[in-house]
């Protein structure tokens, strides 16, 4: 039997003040404890847990987004005359995979708390290419024996098709390296002739058969920071790859060295290791983490490869440019842009002053960013 005291008390009146985030965590807490002395309330209790449940998504804390699992990391953002905001950031799931494909409607703008309409502030989801340097070196290895089989002239062309990909987005090179100290390019970052590098490759007769892999990645990692240093666009990514039918032979260079020159770059190194002679335990240190694709098969070079190219463009589509047009005039505010798939939600919080702000906003302006310094990659998390 219900208590005398919340006899007449209207559930959907309860219902209604539980919306408020902070109302819900009040209550609960509260309500709790008083049903531990009093057992009729204990409905009560019942009920408003299920607000709370279907309430968890907002958070205890009452601000938009709250409580999501996608993680956003804000890159940078800009609030610019005459009234533009811009933000550019990363979206991947709470297992740490890339969200690629949101569009428009997948975004929605508080200011302060409170929800923009879309008919109140003009946005647009805008192309990250001009504001992006996309660097991809592929170093393959000519000293195996793979270089003697039927398999090497598709291996080749399968780096070629790679290489065209990246092209589409960013800039390819191509080099090789064998048991000599250095590596020999064969194709600089986004030059043309690509048909004759390849060729170039394919006759490549190798100098020296003790392959010097770790000395290879090394090279190849600087002189991909070398290209980012050069690029004049504000955000610069950069990826090595690395095909391989074997490990380290010249011992001219140690594993530890390898270790921690890519454990101290923002190079992304990827290894694509086919053939017998292949060892995961000496080849998976030496890669970026899950950057190594291996297998016994030398055939499997073209699975490979594509995973790369599929691993380098779901990181791209992860990348987002979210501009908008502020009705804000004057003071400090604060962004919350809370991101919603089908599946969860997260936030990226920006606090932006919009002293001098005017009328004469187009949300397809492209933002300016300052170029941002190289460094070392961090985990990906929530941008508060």
């Amino acid at each position: 039997m219900k208590s005398a005291r919340y006899a007449g008390r209207r559930p959907l009146r309860i219902f209604g003040l539980a919306n408020a985030a902070i109302l819900r965590c009040i209550i609960r807490s509260a309500v709790t404890d008083h049903a531990k002395t009093h057992p009729g309330v204990r409905g009560l209790v019942l009920l408003l847990s299920t607000v709370v449940a279907l309430g968890a998504a907002v958070g205890c804390a009452g601000a938009p987004g709250a409580g999501g699992g996608l993680k956003v990391k804000k890159i940078a953002a800009v609030a610019q005359p005459p009234a533009n905001v811009a933000a550019y950031f990363t979206v991947y799931t709470k297992e740490g995979k890339p969200v690629p494909d949101l569009d428009t409607p997948n975004f929605k703008i508080y200011e302060n708390n409170k929800l923009i309409a879309e008919k109140k502030a003009k946005r647009q989801l805008l192309e990250t290419k001009p504001v992006e340097a996309e660097l991809v070196l592929v170093l393959l290895d000519v000293s195996g024996p793979y270089v003697d089989g039927e398999d090497f002239p598709d291996i080749v062309t399968a780096i070629g098709k790679l290489t065209t990909t990246v092209n589409k987005v960013g800039q390819g090179a191509i080099g090789v390296f064998d048991g000599e100290d250095e590596i020999v390019p064969m194709l600089g970052f986004g030059a043309p002739n690509e048909k004759a590098a390849l060729d170039a490759i394919r006759h490549f007769r190798p100098r020296n058969r003790n392959g010097n892999l770790n000395g290879a990645i090394v090279q190849g990692v600087a002189a991909v920071e070398k290209q980012l240093d050069a690029a004049t666009l504000p955000f610069r990514y950069g990826t090595l790859v690395i095909v391989t039918d074997r490990g380290d032979l010249a011992k001219k260079v140690t594993a530890d060295v390898v270790k921690k020159k890519v454990a101290d770059s923002v190079v992304d190194v990827q290894i694509v290791a086919i053939g017998p002679k292949t060892n995961r335990l000496e080849l998976e240190p030496l890669a970026s983490p899950g950057g190594l694709f291996i297998s016994p098969e030398p055939k499997d070079f073209s699975k490979g490869l594509a995973g790369v190219a599929k691993k380098i463009d779901d990181v791209a589509n992860a990348r987002y440019l979210f501009s908008y047009c502020t009705n804000k005039r004057e003071g400090n505010h604060t962004l919350t842009l809370v991101i919603e798939n089908s599946e969860d939600h997260g936030r990226l919080i920006y606090k932006f002053n919009a002293d001098g702000f005017r009328n004469g906003c187009s949300a397809k302006h492209r933002p300016l960013f300052e170029k941002a310094s190289r460094e070392k990659k961090e985990k990906e998390s929530e941008s508060e």
